[in-house]
């Protein structure tokens, strides 16, 4: 692993000076301390091991979540070198490495995977996929991998009738999530329409036909993409991207739990108009309020320098929505996903931006950036925001990802990502302390006294 210089709760590096004593001490006690790879001047972030043999482990469009938290850990879906499958692994945040499991997810390499943790179970969507504006193809199925958690051994395993098939395509994205009656739902795009599946009758075994989802609006390109949230308790929401002439904005619909599974609400635009839409969504919800608010961080087409390039659209409880922009179209910014720190009222949006030393603007990476907000009064700064992951000799970071859950103190943020050129997974963790305490009061007197007893 080599460490880069930290924020919040990283490793920061001392800088030895120039006298030949003092570098001879420091010398002497590095050598009395454990064997940890140093950093490249101008790294950040935590860079992890190797992912050959596979593709883009961490996905591409930002729909999907390869991370999540539980007992007290962050666990990951990635790559094992050694046995060239995809494994469970968990992050040792007191060295801030990964460990293999030796729980194997998926065997097939080249595979994109969506993970999802509920409490009780570990539901992966495992799909091969095809490549940005390439059609989906048949032939491929994609998979419901389920696992089973014990708290004694802190260990996972594989339950007993799974994996089983969500679909027979290879897609560019496939995401899922579970709602309040305990159905699981999963979407993509296929033959330039949104589609969708679902469990039936209580059992995660038992897939239904996917079908279209009914929305004249679900005809899209082949370039657009869908991703599923659950949120006010008892709903399901469905987002997706049309960058056709005739309904260009990004959607969205509503399924009340329990319903028809083809009863969906007409769509909202929550962005509409030229230039607003493209395929790079992530969602969350807000859990701890029950508002049943929805928060989308989502790629526009827009090319004027000082137009949005990435945007938050917030939509509240009776249905509508707000808009801010996250980074312009010349901070050269892809690829965003949002996180929820629900304890101090937070938001924190992540995305590929042009890193050192060129900071060039293209498509195959650059550097992980974040921005964050007040959760009940949206706004970005200006700029391309806070470096939380350079690879200063390699360019190339991209992908970042990171889980479907809310976060808080205890869990604080960890985000994933890959450089492409070297290889290698690279991860950012960041500390999130307590909310301040309250303001103390004001004594605010009046009047004169009128005895000193």
């Amino acid at each position: 692993m080599r460490q880069g210089r930290g924020l919040t709760s990283q490793r920061r590096h001392l800088a030895l000076g120039g006298l030949i004593g003092l570098l001879a001490v420091f010398a002497g006690l590095l050598l009395a301390l454990p064997n940890t790879a140093s950093a490249a001047t101008g790294d950040v972030g935590y860079q992890d091991q190797s992912f050959s043999g596979t593709g883009t482990p961490t996905g591409t469009k930002r729909a999907e979540s390869v991370l999540w938290w539980n007992d007290g850990s962050w666990w990951a879906d990635m790559w094992s070198t050694s046995a060239q499958d995809f494994h469970i692994f968990r992050l040792n945040l007191s060295t801030q490495t990964w460990s293999d499991t030796g729980v194997t997810i998926d065997t097939r390499s080249n595979t994109h995977a969506d993970v999802l943790w509920d409490g009780g179970h570990l539901y992966v969507a495992s799909h091969e996929f095809v490549a940005d504006e390439t059609a989906a193809t048949s032939g491929s199925p994609s998979y419901l991998f389920r696992f089973s958690y014990n708290t004694t051994t802190k260990t996972y395993s594989p339950d007993s009738g799974f994996p089983v098939q969500i679909n027979n395509m290879k897609t560019e994205t496939l995401v899922i999530d579970k709602d309040s009656t305990g159905k699981v739902w999963a979407t993509w795009q296929q033959n330039n329409t949104i589609y969708l599946n679902r469990t039936l009758n209580g059992d995660d075994r038992l897939w239904g036909a996917p079908f279209a989802l009914p929305n004249a609006a679900a005809s899209v390109t082949v370039d657009d993409n869908s991703a599923l949230i659950a949120f006010g308790g008892n709903k399901m929401g469905i987002m997706w991207s049309n960058q056709g002439s005739s309904n260009y904005a990004m959607w969205f619909a509503v399924h009340q739990d329990g319903a028809a599974d083809a009863t969906w609400s007409a769509g909202e635009q929550a962005l509409s108009g030229g230039g607003t839409a493209d395929d790079h969504i992530n969602l969350k919800s807000l859990q701890s309020d029950g508002s049943g608010r929805v928060f989308a961080a989502t790629k526009t087409s827009n090319t004027t320098s000082s137009s949005a390039l990435i945007m938050l659209s917030v939509r509240s409880a009776a249905g509508s929505w707000s808009r801010y922009p996250i980074a312009l179209v010349s901070d050269c910014p892809n690829r965003p996903m949002v996180l929820i720190d629900e304890q101090n009222n937070v938001l924190h949006t992540f995305y590929t931006a042009p890193g050192p030393p060129s900071y060039a603007c293209n498509s195959s990476g650059g550097a992980i950036y974040e921005k964050t907000s007040p959760l009940n009064s949206v706004s970005f700064g200006p700029g391309r925001g806070t470096p939380v992951i350079v690879d200063a000799d390699s360019p190339f970071v991209h992908n970042a990802s990171s889980t479907k859950q809310n976060v808080n103190g205890s869990t604080g943020i960890v985000v994933l990502a890959v450089n492409s050129s070297t290889g290698n997974y690279w991860h950012h963790y960041e500390a999130l302390g307590p909310p301040p305490p309250p303001e103390p009061p004001v004594a605010n007197f009046t009047g004169s006294p009128t005895s000193g007893t």
